[in-house]
């Protein structure tokens, strides 16, 4: 009986000292669907996770450090529960890549403790969609946007503004524009270029946007067919759900005018050997 009283209590003992889980689980963890993996307790804004994904393997051993650069959608519809989630994990910088017409019309709600700065990735250069007739217009289109984000030189420097307010930040980092795929999705690229995952990994990242927004695409590409009929619709599904051809015209231009993305974020973009090391340091493990 007393043998048996002793073994309840130390199984208890156990379960006390076991692992404990965070207070709020905003750092993302191995899930058993692939697709939520870096899934994070945020409900107002889509396609908010973390750049690092559930810790990204890294060329030649080791991972991206995860809750260090979360990535979203504008966070115009944050719910007090996901404010709280928020200053609860220490957020310090929100970056918001909008231009400032389209952030004026859809702020962001206050994070307490996490300063906000707008961060126009577009430098105020942004291409109209207004004249796309075609799928094949709008694939151009997209090719084009992210080439653009290494020929345009006011773009290049308002990359090294986000890149370099990451670096400077004093904790964890949310970067957004409106549906967190473009402009969102060129910065997270560059992220884990600097960090050292494979490219193939990058681009996967990059088309989980489909997946996140999935609901959301569908919606918009059923508007356009019921307001403007199928073609319409099949220019809005362009734009709006993501294409690997997309991201990899932004990095073969890098390539090819610079010689590597790295080279394009060094002679290009403008950061020093020694901000890239900084860089790195924050966003791998150990």
């Amino acid at each position: 009986m007393k043998r048996s009283w002793w073994l309840l209590v130390l199984a208890l003992l156990a379960g006390l000292l076991g692992p404990v889980p965070s207070a709020v689980a905003l750092a993302p963890r191995p899930l058993a669907d692939p697709a939520a993996a870096g899934t994070v307790p945020i409900v107002g804004a889509s396609n908010f996770r973390d750049v690092a994904g559930a810790g990204l393997a890294l060329k030649g051993g080791g991972q991206m450090a995860t809750g260090v650069v979360y990535r979203s959608s504008k966070l115009s519809g944050l719910t007090a529960d996901d404010v709280a989630a928020l200053e609860a994990a220490g957020v310090t910088a929100i970056l918001d890549l909008r231009t400032p017409r389209v952030a004026a019309g859809s702020p962001d709600v206050p994070v307490p403790g996490a300063e906000y700065v707008l961060m126009d990735l577009f430098a105020g250069r942004s291409l109209s969609t207004s004249g796309l007739r075609t799928a094949a217009q709008a694939r151009a289109h997209m090719r084009e946007m992210n080439r653009r984000f290494v020929t345009v030189a006011a773009q290049r420097r308002a990359l090294a503004r986000v890149l370099r307010a990451i670096i400077a930040a004093d904790g964890p980092v949310v970067i957004h524009c409106t549906h967190g795929k473009d402009r969102t999705g060129w910065v997270s690229a560059m992220l884990q270029v600097v960090a050292g995952v494979p490219t193939d990994t990058i681009v996967e990242q990059y088309l989980l946007s489909n997946t996140y927004r999935a609901a959301e695409i569908q919606r918009k590409v059923d508007a356009a067919r019921a307001a403007s009929g199928s073609r319409r619709a099949g220019v809005v599904k362009e734009l709006e759900r993501l294409r690997a051809s997309y991201l990899e015209a932004g990095l073969a231009t890098a390539r090819h005018r610079y010689g590597s993305v790295h080279r394009y974020l060094t002679r290009g973009v403008g950061l020093s050997a020694d901000e890239l090391a900084a860089l790195r340091a924050r966003l791998v493990v150990g």
